[in-house]
């Protein structure tokens, strides 16, 4: 793959994590979840990554290039996108420094029937291997999938035709998450509320 393909991949992912990060970030101060918050914080140090190598990848590139300053518009477009990342990290950071909300955001999530969290797929689940279509987790337990992550890649709003797999960890909301927490085979306390 040549510097040029690799950076346009780079700048896809980039785009893509810079949109999941801003949805994840105002969903974990609207749902108060310190849990989506801290998926923020990984993500931007991805973006942090992804950054750097695209910085490279162009440098490289302009060793082959007559005009090598036309390559200054990568690297202008991986620091919006850094700076983004940067911006989502910062409102996610309200609910990890535990900072008390203004009381609009307040009265919004009191308003809320529905949380959001992180649900690990375990060996042995009834979702491992099935597609989003099929489950139809929205109305057999009330869930919407927001993003798959598996290993260090993101699935960002996935579509019908995505299958999870054991190892998935699926960024949801809903309004009872343990009923998804137990369907994925994770151990759920009972009378958690």
């Amino acid at each position: 793959m040549d510097e040029f393909e690799e950076i346009r991949n780079c700048l896809v992912e980039m785009k893509d994590l810079s949109a999941l990060m801003i949805d994840l970030a105002f969903s974990s101060v609207m749902y108060n979840s310190e849990d989506i918050a801290e998926e923020v914080y990984l993500l931007e140090e991805k973006m942090d990554d992804l950054t750097v190598k695209v910085k490279r990848l162009a440098l490289r590139a302009a060793k082959h290039e007559k005009d090598p300053e036309t390559l200054l518009s990568i690297i202008d477009l991986a620091d919006i996108n850094e700076r983004i990342s940067d911006a989502a990290y910062g409102v996610s950071d309200i609910i990890l420094r535990d900072i008390e909300p203004h009381p609009i955001i307040q009265e919004i999530m009191e308003d809320t029937e529905e949380e959001l969290g992180r649900v690990k797929v375990h060996r042995g689940s009834v979702l491992h291997g099935k597609t989003l279509a099929q489950l139809k987790l929205p109305s057999k337990i009330g869930a919407r999938i927001l993003a798959i992550k598996r290993g260090s890649r993101y699935i960002y709003n996935p579509g019908k035709d995505d299958v999870i797999y054991e190892g998935d960890v699926l960024i949801a909301v809903g309004s009872d998450l343990d009923r998804l927490r137990k369907v994925a085979g994770e151990k759920v306390e009972e009378g958690e509320d």
